[in-house]
């Protein structure tokens, strides 16, 4: 009995021991964290990056603090796992024995997540304890989810020439962040009047558009015309209708429009919610088969139709004097194309012949920064024809899908979208070339 009540009164002092600890502070837990993980600086990873370009880097913030933190390293391989869904998602984007980067604002969720990863069997994690704002500090590339807050464009309006704008798109999917501005948008002034290229992803961004045009000449806009049937492109239609602009767009694109205007109406409402307000569907005004010439007063503007490419619809426009052309989904730059159900690829092989011999001293891509004609060469067709060489090697082989996916693609990874298109671009011109 003795021994019992003295076991008991031991087990209720232990108790009460582990009841009075002290919770660990938040200084402690990351001291105790920075013993056992590997810690870098800004002139650190420089050295690595110049070494390793491709190496993975993991920003661990959420999309939210991004944009309130003013942007995100600018690099070839970046990725945003948000720190509450790293353990389900890292396995997803890095192998077990990689060396990556782990990253945030100020290095210290960034440093507990790269002992986390650790417990975890990533014994290669790097963290890098300067993160974004040291990186910014040093003065180094930086990348945002909004480039302009105070509009609904992602970025500013461009002066490409006299007369000539642009403003970039997001060089990623359609999203509520980027308001569906993921292509670009242009417009080209004359003596009488304004040509706008892409009527815009939704009313609210047209109008947006708009304000910004203003501040540049109060010309009237009388023509909006649209790359293809897609809808970054077209959504926008109405803001313009109601300016009194005519909407142009090649023949086929108003078909397009006809056809499946109403889903791409549905599915961009549950991305970009209160952002569609007021949008909808307006079919083209005047559409063409191969050309159409604009008369903007004392300056000319060619619509042409170079036939199938990404879509069946695209289009460019050009100026023959000053050269320049706003390619549209012909050509691509900073990330990597999307290969569609519909896209045909020998075909946008033959359209770019015709669109090559314009011999453009400036380029405007369907998506990223202007450019030249070899850069959109280089990401564009020679992706095209490396992709249909190494798929036609191993279909002559007798080899499957599989090995298809195994092809060396790092001279692209460090696109913007490679993540997404890679293997699905893989996939479709897979499929489609074992019938060809």
């Amino acid at each position: 009995m003795y021994k019992k009540i003295l076991l008991s009164s031991a087990v209720c002092l232990t108790l009460l021991s582990a009841n009075e600890q002290k919770p660990l502070t938040v200084d402690t837990i990351l001291t105790q964290a920075q013993k056992s993980v590997n810690s870098i600086d800004t002139e650190q990873i420089q050295a690595i990056l110049k070494e390793t370009p491709n190496i993975h880097i993991i920003d661990v913030r959420t999309r939210g603090d991004i944009l309130k933190q003013g942007g995100y390293i600018k690099s070839n391989r970046v990725t945003n796992i948000s720190r509450d869904k790293l353990e389900f998602m890292i396995s997803n984007t890095v192998k077990h024995d990689e060396k990556f980067i782990v990253a945030c604002n100020d290095g210290k969720i960034s440093l507990l997540a790269a002992r986390q990863l650790q417990k975890m069997g990533y014994n290669n994690v790097i963290h890098y304890k300067d993160s974004y704002r040291g990186w910014k500090k040093a003065g180094l590339k930086t990348g945002s989810l909004d480039r302009y807050p105070e509009s609904m464009l992602y970025n500013k309006i461009e002066k490409v020439a006299d007369g000539v704008y642009t403003s970039i798109g997001q060089t990623a999917p359609g999203s509520y962040e980027n308001s569906n501005h993921n292509n670009n948008l242009g417009f080209i002034v004359g003596d009488d009047s304004v040509l706008v290229w892409n009527a815009g992803g939704n009313y609210l961004l047209a109008q947006a558009f708009h304000e910004e045009i203003k501040k540049i000449t109060n010309k009237p806009v009388k023509y909006v015309v649209l790359e293809n049937s897609q809808s970054h492109a077209m959504l926008g239609s109405n803001y313009w209708k109601e300016q009194g602009a005519t909407i142009v767009a090649q023949e086929i694109a108003k078909q397009e429009i006809i056809d499946m205007g109403k889903n791409i109406l549905n599915r961009k409402a549950k991305i970009l919610k209160d952002k569609m307000l007021k949008t909808k569907i307006v079919l083209p005004d005047v559409t063409f088969k191969d050309k159409k010439v604009f008369d903007l007063g004392n300056r000319t503007v060619e619509a042409i139709y170079f036939g199938y490419a990404h879509e069946h619809s695209d289009i460019s426009v050009w100026l023959p004097k000053e050269k320049i052309l706003f390619a549209g989904d012909l050509a691509f730059n900073q990330r990597i194309l999307p290969i569609f159900k519909i896209t045909e690829t020998l075909a946008w092989l033959e359209s770019w012949e015709k669109l090559a011999a314009l011999n453009a001293a400036i380029v405007i891509p369907g998506h990223g920064d202007v450019t030249d004609m070899p850069t959109v060469t280089k990401y564009t067709k020679d992706y095209i024809v490396y992709m249909r060489t190494k798929i036609e090697e191993i279909l002559d082989e007798d080899g499957g899908l599989n090995e298809a996916y195994e092809m060396d693609l790092s001279m692209y990874e460090h696109m913007d979208t490679f993540k997404e298109l890679a293997k699905q671009n893989i996939a479709r011109l897979f499929g489609q070339m074992e019938f060809e």
